[in-house]
């Protein structure tokens, strides 16, 4: 329905019509009623009666007053979707008439009642005759008696005995309660009210298809979302700031076209970034920028992913947050706004395609702090395309790891001491290996440990008494020649005299062991890792390569490690059915030469 909204006046002035109004804005004689001359807000008959409880008009007040208005910030009250009716001079309310009608029992509440008087109002010689006459003459006017329950105040006033001013009987009470159970000053709070609420205001210029629109709002019950605004402004503003021609009819033909274009324009980029991989893979990118309004993000990345785009080009932009207020500074230059999202939406497909920028970046996303805008100002400022891809391993290099690192020392606990480090390192040799143009790219997911443990080939000396027997087995069985005797273990395990035995024979027999150098660690997958348990390597290397072969996901990295891929025809091979020290330094030694090599480090 969009593609129909206008956020203008009919007289094609796209650029001097504002997107949101302040609550007094749209009250105000001189604010958006005084555009078209208008006398205020009528809710036609084929609206719903009132319905909003007392617990939805306390916690509008509630979010009201806990919002913070600092930095020209403003709290979104949605939207309202109106059509000019030019013989009454009355807007018609297609959509928010509760937003309006609990905004106007809380401004008469809080003494701004020449503001609201006969502002919102219902038609004539109908059933809702009798609403008029409570909202403005018992609320407005009378101050009707808030002590009353409704029994007795239907008593004395039965004309009133209508379901619609039962529920606006009950949310003034209601608004009475709150206030009277708040220590605020109700000034302050009216203020806030007028100048930091605003509502976005969506304008049909037909009235045609006016019950036809109000029906699709309803049946649907979806908000408006901000791409949706988004797009109502390109579709609006973009074409006839392109077209900027008379009111002719070659002109209005030639306007229509154009923003037909650009709606086919946009929902082809919202389709591409609706992608399962796309949203996966970018959503890094972006911090969270949400602001929100009633019970709802208003740039919702999961509902509506084109969000994200929208979120990268207000960081491009410098700004840290992506919000209404944003939108609205292109008010004046949609066109700009259109071309320059076109331009960032393009980029971002050229990236995802490019094998390195799509891994470089994916991994730097996902393993480090760094800022989309700064990213963005480096593309910008390189002249070439490879100028970018050594911009971006530098920056990984910096973001990373700081300082130059000898993956051979052997003085470094990767796993006791370095863990994160760690992960990122076996992340960055996954990233390396899939450079590799024969290698399919990277799923997002696995720019993350996601849900893989960090395995010891050689098993790591255990903490626990039970443990250490199941140790002792492996050892006794794959890697001594003198064996520790283990009759009556489970007996003896309780003396810490005999503990200490069984810890000075593990030391011992495993000292010359680097279990923790990162030439012994892989990632891999949690049930994987716990199934393989502290089985010899030789089974465990086969449950990883049958792993591989029926088709489940092995890191690049952690499958090469456990086929040896460290080795050559130079390099000699004693133990085929053990991983040994002498496995573990040639593998610390190759991904030292790696990184190395990937850094043009000498």
């Amino acid at each position: 329905m969009l593609e129909k909204w206008q956020i203008e006046s009919k007289s094609n002035n796209y650029t001097t019509m504002k997107l949101l109004y302040t609550v007094k804005e749209v009250f105000s004689d001189d604010g958006y009623l005084q555009i078209d001359q208008m006398k205020g807000y009528k809710i036609p008959l084929y609206q719903r009666s009132y319905k909003w409880t007392a617990r939805e008009v306390q916690k509008l007040l509630t979010d009201i007053n806990t919002f913070d208005p600092a930095d020209e910030k403003f709290y979104c009250l949605q939207n309202i979707t109106i059509v000019p009716d030019n013989d009454l001079k009355v807007f018609n309310v297609v959509d928010g008439q509760q937003r309006l009608t609990t905004l106007t029992l809380l401004l008469s509440y809080l003494e701004e009642k020449k503001l609201v008087q006969h502002k919102v109002t219902f038609p004539k010689n109908s059933i809702r005759t009798e609403t008029n006459k409570f909202i403005n003459l018992e609320i407005i006017q009378n101050d009707f008696d808030l002590t009353l329950d409704w029994d007795i105040f239907i008593k004395q006033n039965t004309n009133y005995n209508h379901q619609d001013i039962y529920h606006l009987f009950h949310a003034y009470k209601a608004i009475n309660d709150w206030f009277s159970s708040q220590d605020i000053l109700k000034d302050n709070f009216r203020k806030k009210l007028l100048g930091n609420v605003k509502l976005i205001i969506n304008r049909i210029e037909s009235k045609n298809d006016e019950e036809e629109i109000f029906s699709n709002l309803n049946s649907k019950k979806i908000p408006l979302d901000g791409a949706d605004l988004f797009r109502a402004i390109l579709i609006t503003r973009a074409a006839a700031e392109e077209t900027k021609k008379d009111a002719s009819i070659k002109d209005i033909i030639q306007l229509n076209e154009k923003r037909v274009k650009i709606g086919w324009e946009f929902d082809t980029i919202n389709n591409w970034w609706s992608k399962k991989d796309v949203k996966s893979y970018y959503k890094p990118f972006s911090g969270k920028t949400d602001i929100v309004s009633v019970d709802q993000k208003l740039f919702d990345h999961d509902k509506h992913p084109i969000n994200l785009l929208l979120s990268l080009f207000s960081e491009s932009e410098g700004k840290s947050s992506l919000t209404l207020e944003f939108l609205e500074s292109y008010n004046n230059s949609a066109l700009v706004l259109y071309k320059k999202l076109q331009k960032l939406h393009h980029t971002l497909q050229d990236w995802y395609k490019d094998r390195e920028i799509y891994h470089f970046l994916g991994f730097l996303f996902v393993n480090s702090s760094i800022m989309f805008k700064t990213i963005w100002d480096k593309w910008l400022a390189s002249e070439t395309r490879d100028e970018f891809k050594e911009g971006l391993k530098e920056i990984i290099r910096k973001e990373i790891f700081n300082t130059e690192i000898d993956f051979e020392d052997p003085s470094i606990n990767w796993y006791h001491d370095e863990k994160k480090l760690l992960i990122k390192v076996l992340i960055l040799l996954d990233v390396i290996y899939s450079l590799d143009k024969s290698q399919p790219f990277m799923n997002p997911v696995y720019f993350t440990k996601n849900s893989n443990d960090i395995e010891h080939i050689f098993p790591q000396n255990p903490e626990k008494p039970r443990d250490k027997k199941e140790f002792l087995e492996f050892l006794n069985t794959n890697i001594l020649e003198e064996k520790f005797d283990l009759k009556d273990f489970d007996k003896k395990c309780l003396s810490d005299q005999y503990l200490q035995e069984v810890e000075n024979f593990i030391l011992k027999q495993t000292n010359d062991i680097k279990t923790n150098s990162i030439g012994n660690l892989v990632l891999l997958f949690s049930s994987l890792n716990k199934s393989i348990g502290r089985k010899p390597y030789s089974l465990k290397r086969l449950k990883v390569i049958n792993y591989h072969n029926e088709g489940s996901y092995i890191q690049p990295h952690t499958f090469r490690v456990f086929v040896r891929y460290f080795n050559n025809h130079n390099t000699e091979v004693k133990e085929l059915q053990h991983w040994t020290n002498h496995d573990i330094e040639a593998n610390a030694a190759a991904i030292n030469k790696k990184i190395r090599r990937f850094f043009n480090i000498n």
